[in-house]
């Protein structure tokens, strides 16, 4: 009877942790980026724009802020020719949206904005295709930073 009572109490422990475990917010105080979609080619056209979507998460709801929160992003270069220039680091404010713990963060970029002219031999070979990833991090209003999303590569057809 003892042990009859002991397991039926053990038993009903281990369903109440469960169920106040389910019920937990799984969501960090520092805000975490997960890469939903990218643009993989693109091709030469000053028109065009790219495009890289993230998840977000964060526990306290409070990435969104003109002032307070913020974006980082910066391409990594990965050809094997030089660059006559380097690429800029982007950092911009986030929109002001409703406090939300999780949603998207989609980054429309410009084709022409990260084409660059490489140094190169006579004749010049402007077919060339740039192939880049991208680092973003984000930082909410507390000032807790993201870790660091790097995005697949992304090739920027020649012209």
């Amino acid at each position: 009877m003892i042990r009859n009572s002991f397991l039926l109490f053990a038993g009903g422990i281990l369903v109440l942790s469960g169920i106040s475990a389910c019920g937990k917010d799984k969501f960090e105080t520092k805000p975490t980026l997960e890469l939903k979609s990218q643009s993989s080619v693109v091709p030469f056209d000053p028109e065009i724009a790219f495009s890289i979507t993230m998840k977000f998460t964060d526990k306290e709801g409070d990435l969104s802020g003109l002032r307070d929160s913020s974006i980082v992003y910066f391409p990594v270069w990965l050809n094997v020719r030089e660059p006559q220039f380097p690429y800029p680091v982007a950092y911009s404010t986030l929109p002001e949206f409703p406090d939300n713990k999780s949603g998207e963060i989609e980054l429309r970029l410009s084709q022409l904005d990260y084409y660059r002219d490489f140094l190169q031999t006579q004749p010049p070979d402007v077919d060339k295709n740039d192939t880049i990833q991208f680092k973003v991090v984000v930082k909410d209003k507390a000032g807790n930073v993201s870790d660091t999303l790097t995005t697949n590569p992304i090739v920027l057809l020649g012209q």
